[in-house]
């Protein structure tokens, strides 16, 4: 097939991302192009500011075209950037709460690397090691979660936000976040054996 600028915008998505996985500069240009207003719009869903829509339409889209490899032909090619601009904007809204509510940015790992600077008498070794793979597994469950549980899930849990801070950053009823959030937890319990003691 030839190749002239012409025909690549008649191309489809597939063969777009097939050129593009080559380095294709050209394929990258016009999935841009495609779905540059898309993309922005379905992140306006999230975020108000159009400064900072910019910024996260063109961030995903470097995401993307950065993991272009991973991209699975069997889902729309649409629905697989979708969800890269969703995660990404939701990546912002935490960060951005975080900032406005100065909340520490700590890790567990910093947490355990403190705890082994007490005393002896203070903590057991062992029980650190357990608290930290029940962490991992608690953030990986939390990964496997669909998207709309998932942000509320790491806003709350993770971050330690409130419920109307997530209803006020996410532009969601309140009730509805609390009934996210109670589903979230239902099912990490039930990934995670555990009795229905958070709820």
């Amino acid at each position: 097939m030839e190749t002239t600028g012409s025909k690549l915008t008649d191309l489809s998505d597939i063969d777009l991302v097939k050129m593009a996985t080559q380095q294709n500069q050209a394929a990258f240009i016009i999935l841009y192009t495609r779905y540059n207003a898309g993309v922005k719009s379905h992140i306006s869903r999230y975020v108000a500011q159009k400064e900072d829509i910019e910024d996260i339409c063109l961030e995903s889209f470097q995401k993307a075209f950065s993991q272009i490899g991973t991209y699975n032909p069997e889902y729309k090619f649409s629905t697989w950037l979708y969800r890269i601009a969703r995660n990404t904007a939701f990546d912002y809204l935490s960060k951005h709460l975080r900032e406005m509510t100065n909340m520490p940015t700590t890790s567990i790992h910093e947490d355990i690397a403190e705890l082994k600077e007490l005393p002896a008498t203070m903590h057991n070794p062992e029980e650190d090691i357990i608290q930290q793979q029940e962490y991992d597994k608690w953030l990986t469950n939390i990964e496997k979660l669909k998207d709309d549980y998932r942000v509320v899930a790491k806003m709350n849990l993770i971050d330690n936000f409130g419920y109307k801070e997530i209803a006020d950053a996410l532009e969601m009823p309140l009730n509805t976040v609390k009934t996210k959030i109670r589903r979230a937890k239902a099912i990490l319990l039930k990934m995670m054996d555990y009795s229905d003691e958070l709820l």
